[in-house]
């Protein structure tokens, strides 16, 4: 079955108004019944004979021992590796369990599928472009919206980096699997989208301020794929088949998003730096992962509060800021900082700042005079943003998580990740916005106070 939203864009290619050409290699998706049965018909039309399978403990039960099945009826020579997931949380996407496949590699194998979502998925494609592979995909759950991306979140030496991946040739859904994924990998994947109202923002505000490259076509993609599932959110809470279709697709169709712009800018903003700090503590502090999208969407109200703040803002003094850039915080006492709140993954960040000079006066300045010439822009588009307390029922009747508390974020990783969480990359968004200004310490402070309980 294909989709009328993503069928124009399968193995496309397309000169855009942007000025680019906009390519996508993902060319099937099957969302029906007894999809995983259709594995050797479309191994055999794509001309591939020897795949290697990659799962972990919970999707091989779910849909890995079903493809193996299938395959040997098909009489199809494989590997399948599963990787053991923890007993508390979630498997961490990081340099060990990219060893374990690594290891476990079939080197006559000639292509890569993953069984499952999340990180098995960006595992999966992250092995497939280092070793010069095809990928597709049988998904799992409709939790994250990397399902067809070309870039993969993996942690190394402790940091989130976002890699070049393979994007899938195929994605493959059975809706009865999909359906059946617990209420909170299906409200992960609704944030996880949701967090686009955020994302396109910041990506807007970025080509106000700096000039970043943006595109009306992509970004009207995105917008089309939120508000539909923003419109579908009410049937995930009983599991509505309908709802899971249309929000598969959204997440489908964010991957095809990424892909046309060549990173993840349309589908990742200030949501996902709250999102990646948290996971960076949980896993300094030995804490049980928590879903990315559950983070995102807890990120999303928080960032969206920051736009509607600057929606009801005064034009700044600019000569004031200008006046005080001297007397902000010393780079050695910031490296401090970093070393407090990044602990094992600081020289990264340090390394990061380097390389791109978000904090030094020199560029503030630069940016500072854009952001004088264009505040009413500025400020128009921060009144187009939801208003966070929308966000928030939305997350509440889908049941789920809301505010930090909810999945355990420590009152004092919400201050450090409001404040420093846009030093994990060299991206602009509100965060940056507000620094820049110097209302970013007080903002963070309104946000604690608001949405973390008191210790």
């Amino acid at each position: 079955m294909q989709s009328h939203s993503i069928e124009p864009y399968l193995n496309c290619s397309f000169e855009c108004g942007c000025g680019r050409t906009h390519k996508s290699l993902f060319a099937h998706y099957i969302f029906e019944p007894g999809a995983i049965g259709k594995l050797p018909v479309l191994l055999e039309q794509l001309g591939y004979t020897r795949p290697y399978l990659i799962s972990d403990t919970h999707t091989h039960e779910i849909a890995g021992k079903q493809a193996e099945e299938v395959l040997c009826k098909a009489q199809i020579r494989f590997t399948s590796h599963v990787l053991q997931s923890p007993e508390n949380g979630d498997l961490a996407a990081d340099e060990h369990a990219l060893g374990s496949i690594a290891m476990a590699n079939d080197k006559e194998a000639d292509i890569i599928i993953s069984v499952g979502t999340g990180t098995i998925n960006d595992l999966g494609r992250y092995f497939s472009y280092i070793t010069g592979r095809p990928f597709m995909l049988v998904a799992t759950a409709p939790s994250m919206d990397g399902l067809v991306s070309g870039v993969a979140p993996l942690i190394f030496n402790n940091m989130k980096i976002t890699f070049p991946a393979q994007e899938p040739l195929a994605l493959i859904c059975d809706p009865e699997i999909m359906a059946a994924a617990p209420l909170k990998m299906l409200a992960a994947g609704a944030a996880d989208i949701l967090g686009k109202y955020n994302c396109l923002l910041d990506w807007k505000l970025s080509h106000i301020v700096n000039g970043e490259y943006y595109c009306d076509k992509i970004a009207g993609i995105m917008r089309t794929a939120v508000d539909r599932t923003m419109e579908s959110t009410k049937g995930l809470a009983s599991h509505d088949g309908k709802a899971v279709a249309v929000l598969t697709e959204a997440l489908a169709l964010s991957g095809i998003a990424m892909d046309f712009s060549g990173n993840s800018r349309p589908a990742s903003g200030a949501e996902h730096h709250q999102s990646h700090y948290w996971e960076m503590q949980f896993l300094f502090d030995g804490v049980p992962a928590v879903l990315h999208g559950t983070k995102v969407g807890i990120g999303t109200v928080l960032m969206l509060e920051l736009y509607n703040m600057l929606a009801q803002m005064e034009k700044p003094d600019f000569a004031k800021i200008r006046e005080g850039i001297s007397s902000r915080l010393p780079a050695e006492e910031w490296e401090k900082e970093m070393h407090r709140c990044y602990r094992d993954g600081a020289e990264g960040i340090i390394a990061l700042e380097k390389k791109a000079k978000k904090n030094d006066p020199e560029g503030l300045l630069m940016r500072l005079a854009a952001i004088e010439e264009n505040w009413e822009k500025i400020q128009t588009l921060a009144k187009e943003a939801p208003k966070a307390a929308e966000i928030y029922r939305v997350l509440e009747k889908m049941g789920a998580a809301k505010v930090p508390a909810d999945v355990g974020i420590p009152r004092e990783y919400v201050y450090d990740s409001i404040r420093y969480g846009k030093e994990l990359r060299d991206r602009y968004t509100v965060l940056q916005l507000m620094w820049d200004i110097g209302e970013l310490d007080g903002a963070a402070k309104k946000l604690v106070e608001k949405y973390c309980d008191k210790i």
